[in-house]
């Protein structure tokens, strides 16, 4: 049996140690979404063996553990031990060179992936140039909005600005009547990164046009030339308001950061249309393992 604590911000060290020296593309492992997402499923981690081991226990999933490598017997023999307590468990996020760097796991697990949940990543510099003819049509609508709204301007999120974001997300969510589980467990996970904000290490800009939010975006770093994006809101009665946050955005980041992670499409078919519609550079896989 492992014996697991509550995952919270008194981590965030230990979390930086382990990521920043074993990186992790997979948005899974991003500090702000362990905590801000994982303060609702209450997420847990521990030690063993050197390895950091993140665990959630609503849906019994163990990621696979942050280290130099445990190779597949002791892989298994961790599984083993968290399924003490959770016999539907699942080990999640295997690396995609796991034939590699963790050789005969397939002898303990059935390995499988989940398109749903793939994380699409996109170079800084594409999404801030634009060039080609896929990405024409958001240029255009970039332009249509600039020059609809030629005194807008981009600020920093600080925490003044919290309770302005809030009633933003809430208004976007009530015009789009958009409504399901899902929904529900994003707007907590906003609301848990803002009110978590001085300790996570998350950033993020808003869209302001006459004196009122017209979009906004929060991110965090991924690894090292890498940075997830979070969240995305914009006022959908602003045409290109959406696509000018994206083009924001990427600016806004280009100078640190190689490489934009937006997180993955959840198999909802807009999300995902949206999302490949920007024709990602690559994706990270999510491999799911079922103990044999």
């Amino acid at each position: 049996m492992l014996k697991l604590e509550p995952l919270t911000t008194a981590q965030i060290p230990l979390l930086r140690e382990f990521l920043s020296r074993y990186p992790r593309q997979s948005c899974d492992y991003n500090i702000c979404n362990l905590l801000s997402w994982g303060k609702i499923y209450n997420n847990q981690y521990t030690l063993w063996e050197g390895h950091l081991v993140l665990v959630n226990p609503q849906y019994s999933y163990l990621l696979y553990p942050v280290g130099p490598g445990l190779g597949a017997d002791k892989t298994r023999e961790l599984f083993d031990l968290y399924r003490e307590d959770a016999p539907e468990a699942k080990l999640l996020i295997i690396p995609e060179n796991w034939q590699e760097s963790c050789p005969g796991l397939d002898r303990h697990f059935e390995i499988n992936d989940d398109r749903d949940w793939y994380d699409y990543v996109y170079a800084t510099e594409k999404m801030v140039n634009l060039r080609g003819k896929k990405l024409t049509k958001k240029k255009n609508l970039i332009s249509q909005f600039r020059r609809a709204n030629p005194n807008y301007h981009v600020l920093p999120i600080s925490k003044e600005k919290h309770e302005v974001i809030e009633r933003f997300t809430e208004k976007w969510r009530r015009e789009r009547h958009v409504e399901g589980s899902y929904l529900d467990t994003e707007m907590k996970a906003i609301q848990n990164t803002l009110e978590m904000w001085d300790e996570l290490p998350v950033e993020g800009i808003i869209v302001c046009l006459d004196q009122r939010i017209a979009a906004y975006s929060i991110f965090s770093p991924q690894t090292q030339d890498m940075v997830t994006v979070h969240f995305e809101k914009f006022d959908p009665d602003k045409k290109g308001s959406a696509q000018l946050i994206n083009w924001e955005t990427a600016r806004y980041l280009q100078s640190r950061y190689k490489w934009i992670n937006r997180e993955q499409d959840i198999g909802l078919e807009g999300l995902r249309q949206a999302k490949t519609s920007y024709a990602p550079d690559f994706m990270v896989k999510f491999l799911v393992g079922i103990a044999k």
